[in-house]
């Protein structure tokens, strides 16, 4: 009696068999691969739209303070209307940033779904104005930072915080609005 080398040879030729296990975890490991392909395609939730908005302005600031020490000019940082916006003062007025693809601090709107609220922890010194909305906080050219906290209020009831000290440093903090 021939025997096949997977089991004996009682079984009829040709008949109905099911799936091995192999089979079956080599398929669960196709469907494994194909859902994390998708989340690292989709990874932008409701719930993390706020801490991405916040980890961009906290990136922005930090690169505005640097930008501030190297050029010797102290540079502001303002919300207007729900975006953040960087300039300098000259010629007797805060002058914004150009919106130019090349300006790494032009004008942002960091996600259409997350609101700003800018407090300042202490005045700025009086400056001319224009009559344009001014800086609401300063990285200084010598390394130091206006006191204020950057509010970030994003979907699925989702909330930052970025503190900025005198010292420079600055510090992201979640706090979950429920």
């Amino acid at each position: 009696m021939a025997m096949s080398a997977t089991g004996s040879g009682n079984r009829a030729r040709g008949g109905a068999r099911g799936s091995t296990l192999i089979e079956l975890l080599v398929g669960l490991a196709i469907a494994s691969v194909l859902l994390g392909a998708a989340t690292l395609a989709f990874p932008r939730t409701d719930a993390r739209r706020a801490e991405q908005a916040a980890a961009r302005a906290q990136a922005l600031v930090a690169l505005a303070c640097e930008r501030a020490e190297l050029s010797g000019e102290d540079i502001g940082i303002a919300v207007e209307q729900d975006r953040l916006v960087f300039g300098r003062y000259g010629d007797g007025a805060w002058r914004a940033f150009a919106d130019a693809p090349h300006e790494a601090l032009r004008p942002r709107r960091l996600d259409p779904e997350v609101t700003l609220e800018l407090r300042v922890e202490a005045p700025l010194p009086a400056l001319p104005e224009d009559g344009a909305t001014g800086a609401q906080a300063l990285c200084l050219a010598g390394g130091g930072l206006t006191p204020f906290v950057l509010e970030l209020h994003g979907p699925a009831r989702r909330h930052w915080s970025l503190h900025g000290d005198s010292a420079g440093d600055l510090r992201l903090e979640s706090d979950d609005a429920r």
